[in-house]
């Protein structure tokens, strides 16, 4: 920590104070305070990008650019390096805590206080052994400025935390908000990992395998929530109408939760032998985004009515850069769909630069059903730039034939 801080300062030592860029015309976007480059941590990293920005190193305006406009005033400067800086040596007191024994992890997790950085151990870490817990939970909270964070001790050789059965319990169940949950394997219950009112946490290069139901649960109100770059496979295996891969909200149909998980992010997973739909957006949701994923049809058991690779209840959820392979699965009717189960709900959504491999025109099951990229037969969409291949080869997804709606809007390509 004594070197990152001490390169803080040399960077921050070489910046012209006559460097000011007004970039007032850049796009608003909700980005994380000092993670210039958007990769869930503030670090040097992100000091180095604003530096090079200021110096004119680079002609490219950061993407991210606001989350370093530290005085709010729409112009990057070196005022706001030097108010970065003190935000980086403020938040730099990580405090890490080494487990290698179940009783650890569950003292470590259910004690953690901000800035905690758990490591765990390699090897197998079955929850069940301790005390009958049903599940590892935790209502610690992290701050912005300094997240909890449960992490592999060698992310070469990530820790396996596991139940016994697919039948019952959760891996882990986080409860706080400010939690980082990074580089683990996560296994054999019936849910893999829960956030219930859980805000701004992160579910990052994780595998996430085995379940009797759906893997990865966002909801109970957890609103701005990342998974990004995780390995999803296999679940369902008890209950295949309830195995999606990630599940976003909750059903109307259940009591007991706040239904608003807003401003959620799936980014950049894989995913394998789904049970039911790879990510799935409940009605009362807004705001999802849902990107750089890549679905493999194979598993999809079209029970409870999963038919797509990703089914949307919600409003304002951007699906884009995403590629799905039907792989033959009957199962699969459309790449994504929209349904109605709250009147307005599941609107105003927008589909681009998506690439699907749908393997044939018209549905296995009702082939006087055509195979759309987005059947929303009730709702406005957009869409742009999407691909399809319906076993000839990629074609331009631009006309109604491709989306089952009268109320499509075609973006400018």
């Amino acid at each position: 920590m004594k070197k990152q801080i001490i390169s803080a300062m040399l960077v921050v030592s070489v910046i012209s104070s006559s460097g000011t860029i007004n970039v007032s015309a850049r796009e608003d976007v909700s980005v994380k305070k000092g993670d210039l480059n958007s990769d869930g941590y503030f670090n040097i990293a992100d000091l180095v990008i604003l530096q090079n920005w200021i110096l004119q190193n680079t002609d490219t305006v950061p993407e991210y650019w606001q989350a370093s406009d530290f005085l709010k005033d729409d112009i990057l400067d070196s005022f706001d390096l030097c108010l970065m800086r003190r935000e980086l040596l403020s938040a730099s007191t990580k405090n890490y805590v080494d487990v290698s024994t179940v009783e650890e992890l569950f003292i470590a997790m259910r004690g953690a206080k901000p800035g905690d950085v758990i490591r765990v151990a390699s090897g197998i870490y079955d929850y069940t052994i301790y005390q009958g817990a049903q599940k590892i939970d935790t209502s610690a909270e992290g701050t912005e400025e300094a997240p909890i964070t449960l992490t592999a001790a060698d992310p070469d050789d990530p820790p396996v935390i596991t139940g016994k059965d697919t039948a019952n319990g959760y891996v882990i169940q986080i409860k706080g908000d400010y939690r980082i949950l990074e580089n683990l394997k996560i296994t054999t219950s019936q849910k893999g990992i829960v956030f219930d009112n859980s805000n701004h946490s992160i579910i990052r290069n994780c595998e996430v395998y085995n379940t009797g139901a759906e893997a990865i649960a966002l909801r109970d109100g957890s609103s701005y929530c990342l998974v990004k770059d995780s390995y999803i496979h296999d679940t369902g295996l008890v209950t295949p109408g309830y195995g999606e891969g990630v599940y976003i909200g909750s059903a109307k149909s259940t009591t007991g939760f706040d239904y608003k998980c807003d401003n959620n992010t799936v980014d950049g997973c894989i995913f394998k032998n789904v049970a039911a739909e790879h990510v799935d957006v409940k009605e009362y949701t807004t705001g999802t985004e849902i990107m750089n994923c890549t679905f493999y049809g194979d598993g999809m058991t079209g029970a409870n009515y999963a038919g797509s690779f990703i089914d949307i209840a919600g409003n304002d959820v951007y699906v884009h850069d995403n590629k799905g392979y039907r792989n033959g699965n009957k199962n699969i009717v459309a790449a994504f769909e929209l349904h109605l189960q709250v009147e307005e709900w599941g609107y105003h959504c927008k589909f681009t630069d998506n690439t699907l491999y749908m393997d044939q025109p018209y549905g296995a099951v009702d082939t006087s059903r055509r195979m759309y990229v987005v059947d929303g037969w009730y709702s406005d969409f957009s869409v742009k730039n999407n691909l399809v291949d319906y076993g000839e080869g990629l074609v331009p997804a631009d006309g109604w034939e491709y989306y089952n709606s009268d109320y499509v809007t075609y973006l400018e390509k």
